[in-house]
């Protein structure tokens, strides 16, 4: 059994908790031979290879970035057939001695079956494997940020994994800001760098999208590269509609208001024109 971890209290006070990082059920053999289901806390390094049935704890935030991130990409794909993008999906690699994550994120193309339902990915029977894969950083301590920023790095290259992107969320290791970073494969199977662009912005070239940060430093932005276009959940699709209905119910409203005047201008100014052509009348006349 793992040793008990500390963590910080709301107060800010250490306090012993066995389950900071989760928890997994055992069956432990009694010695009258019976079994008896037992719970024992999880380590950093079973989050790098989860086993079904493992309760990880996570913040609210972590969450909803990884909901947030499959909102925006499912929809891309969603005509695709032979594109699947899966969220928290344990990878069976089969490479002895390489632990097998559960991405937060993954994009795998050349799907067989799309809708099939799946507990894992198994790379080998599956005949493809994830070309993109991301990762939201849990900042629960410098081990778990360690998972993420190093021995992921070093578990996807060896899998294979094209592209790797790691989204930082906002806390106190960012001072606030989500941070993104990108891992390509290069020469030799090993990672480089992704450089960002002019606009900070980093390339997929497995899936031709740019992925940045929004203006507010807290929200992921994600581009087509091809038409410029930005990547929305459905919520803020219909939100951009609406929006775009009231600017152009605005706009419509401007320019009735414009042609109102303009007429009532003109209506004015050809009264005026009869009233003085009636004037120079009867003074021509008198």
């Amino acid at each position: 059994m793992a040793v008990p971890v500390r963590k910080q209290s709301a107060g800010g006070v250490l306090e012993d908790d066995p389950f900071f990082y989760g928890s997994r059920w055992i069956s432990v053999r009694q010695p009258d031979g019976s079994f008896v289901d037992r719970q024992i806390p999880l380590t950093p390094d079973d989050l790098l290879d989860p086993q079904l049935g493992d309760q990880v704890t996570q913040s609210d935030q972590h969450f909803e970035l990884i909901i947030y991130l499959v909102n925006l990409l499912k929809p891309r794909f969603a005509s695709r057939e032979d594109v699947k993008v899966t969220g928290d999906l344990k990878m069976i690699w089969r490479i002895p001695g390489l632990q097998e994550p559960s991405p937060d994120v993954a994009v795998i193309p050349q799907i067989r079956d799309k809708h099939k339902d799946r507990e894992s990915f198994d790379v080998q029977q599956e005949g493809t494997r994830p070309c993109l894969i991301i990762e939201v950083v849990s900042s629960k301590d410098a081990e778990t940020r360690r998972n993420d920023y190093e021995k992921k790095v070093a578990i996807y290259e060896q899998a294979g994994i094209p592209e790797y992107l790691i989204y930082d969320p906002p806390t106190r290791f960012t001072k606030g800001r989500l941070l993104l970073t990108g891992h390509r494969l290069g020469a030799g199977g090993r990672y480089r760098r992704i450089e960002p662009d002019g606009r900070g912005l980093l390339r997929s070239e497995t899936t031709n999208l740019l992925f940045g940060i929004a203006g507010d430093r807290r929200t992921p932005l994600v581009i087509d590269a091809v038409t410029g276009e930005r990547l929305l959940t459905g919520e803020e699709a219909v939100q951009e509609a609406a929006e775009r209905e009231r600017r152009e119910a605005a706009a419509r409203k401007v320019a009735e208001e414009r042609a109102r005047n303009e007429s009532e201008a003109r209506k004015a100014a050809e009264a005026e024109s009869a009233r003085l052509r009636a004037e120079l009348e009867r003074l021509t006349n008198s």
